[in-house]
C-alpha cells in the first residue's frame, strides 16, 4: 500500500511540474490556513562521496531543492521566524534551512550552493566536536561496522548480528543506532568502546575527522550563515544529569560567544525526538539565553507551536516534483 501511495504521490507531483503548477499549489497552500506556517528543513551532510555508512544529500540533488525554494519561499533564520510569528509579521510563505552537527562538507559544498541562490541557513555546532580530530560516536560506531572484517557481532540483546553483506552490516549498524539512543550517556560511550574492540576497529583506523574547524565556521558566516549551538559533546540531554545538560547548553553557547563574538540565539536538541528532551531541558535552554530551540518533530509551526519546541523535518525525496508537493502539502496538513 505505502509503495502504491508512494507511486500516486509521484504521478500527481510530476504531472504538476509538467503543467507548470508547482509554484502555484505552494503559494496556494500558504494561504490555505488560516493563520500563517513556516516549516523548518533539516540537512546534514551534502556531498557526491555516496558512502551508505555515512549517507549524504547529493549536491546536484541540493541544489535543485535550493533552486525550487529561492523561487517559490521567503527564507529566513529560525530565530527571526520566531519572532515574526509572536508580531503577526510571518511572510505566508516563510521557510528556514538548517544544518545540524558541523560536518565541513557544510561549507565546500552546501554553503556555495546556498550563495548562489541567495539563500540563509542555520548550522547548529556541537562545539566539541568543531576543531577536534574526533568525529560523533554515530560515525564512530559506523567507521566500526564499515572497517571490520569479522562475519558477525553478539549484539547486547544477545542476537546474533550477521556482517557479511553490505546490507547486513547496514542493518546491523541501524540497529545499534536504534539501541545505543536508549541508553545513558554513560552507557553509551562503554558500548560504543565495546563495539569497536570486539570488531577489531581502533580508532586510530578512522578517516581523518569531517568536521568543519573555527575558521570554517568564519568562513560560513562570511557566506550568509546563522550560527546556533547543538551542545558541546552531543549527548541526548533527557539520558544525562541536570547539571551535564546544563553545562551541554551554556558551554555551547560559551564558545559560540567567545570565537564569534555574537551569543548564538538558536537551539538545537540532539537527536531532537520527544523522549530525548524534557521540560527541564527545554528551561534550561530558555534560562541559558536562547530565544527558540528545534526538535526533528514533524510538522510546520504556527503561532500555538511553543518556541522551544519548534517542529522541524522535511520530504527528503531526491525526485524534485515530489519534494516541491510535499513540501507545499506539509504546509497546509501538519499542526
Amino acid at each position: 500500500m505505502g509503495s502504491v501511495r508512494s507511486a500516486v504521490i509521484r504521478g500527481m507531483a510530476t504531472c504538476l511540474q509538467r503543467a507548470g503548477l508547482t509554484a502555484p499549489v505552494a503559494r496556494a497552500a500558504a494561504y490555505g490556513r488560516r493563520v500563517a506556517a513556516f516549516p523548518v528543513l533539516k540537512y546534514h551532510r551534502v556531498n557526491d562521496e555516496a558512502d551508505p555508512f555515512f549517507p549524504a544529500l547529493a549536491p546536484e540533488v541540493f541544489e535543485r531543492q535550493m533552486a525550487l525554494i529561492a523561487r517559490t519561499y521567503v527564507v529566513l533564520p529560525v530565530e527571526e521566524l520566531v519572532e515574526r510569528t509572536q508580531r503577526g509579521t510571518l511572510p505566508r510563505n516563510a521557510l528556514a534551512i538548517t544544518f545540524d552537527d558541523g560536518y565541513r562538507d557544510n561549507l565546500t559544498h552546501a554553503a556555495p550552493i546556498l550563495a548562489r541562490y541567495g539563500l540563509s541557513a542555520t548550522i547548529f555546532l556541537a562545539t566539541g566536536l568543531i576543531g577536534a580530530s574526533h568525529a560523533p560516536w554515530f560515525d564512530r560506531l559506523a567507521e566500526a561496522f564499515k572497517g571490520t572484517r569479522a562475519d558477525g557481532y553478539v549484539a547486547p540483546w544477545g542476537q546474533v548480528l550477521p556482517l557479511d553483506t553490505l546490507g547486513a552490516r547496514l542493518s546491523a549498524l541501524g540497529q545499534m543506532q536504534d539501541y545505543m539512543k536508549q541508553l545513558s550517556d554513560d552507557e553509551l560511550q562503554r558500548t560504543l568502546e565495546m563495539v569497536q574492540v570486539r570488531l577489531g576497529v581502533s580508532e586510530g583506523e578512522r578517516r581523518k575527522s569531517s568536521m568543519l574547524s573555527w575558521d570554517d565556521v568564519h568562513a560560513l558566516r562570511g557566506l550568509g550563515f546563522t550560527i546556533g549551538a547543538h551542545t558541546v559533546s552531543h549527548p541526548i540531554l533527557s539520558r544525562v544529569s541536570r547539571d551535564r545538560a546544563e553545562a551541554e547548553i551554556r558551554e555551547s553557547r560559551a564558545t559560540i560567544t567567545s570565537v564569534l563574538g555574537q551569543a548564538p540565539r538558536a537551539f538545537a536538541y540532539p537527536n531532537g525526538k520527544p523522549a530525548d528532551y524534557n521540560t527541564m531541558v527545554s528551561l534550561l535552554v530558555r534560562d541559558a539565553g536562547f530565544s527558540c530551540a528545534v526538535t526533528t518533530r514533524f510538522g510546520v509551526n504556527t503561532p500555538a507551536t511553543p518556541p522551544f519546541e519548534l517542529r522541524r523535518g522535511g520530504p527528503w525525496e531526491d525526485h524534485l516534483p515530489t519534494f516541491a508537493l510535499k513540501l507545499a502539502l506539509y504546509r497546509l496538513t501538519q499542526a
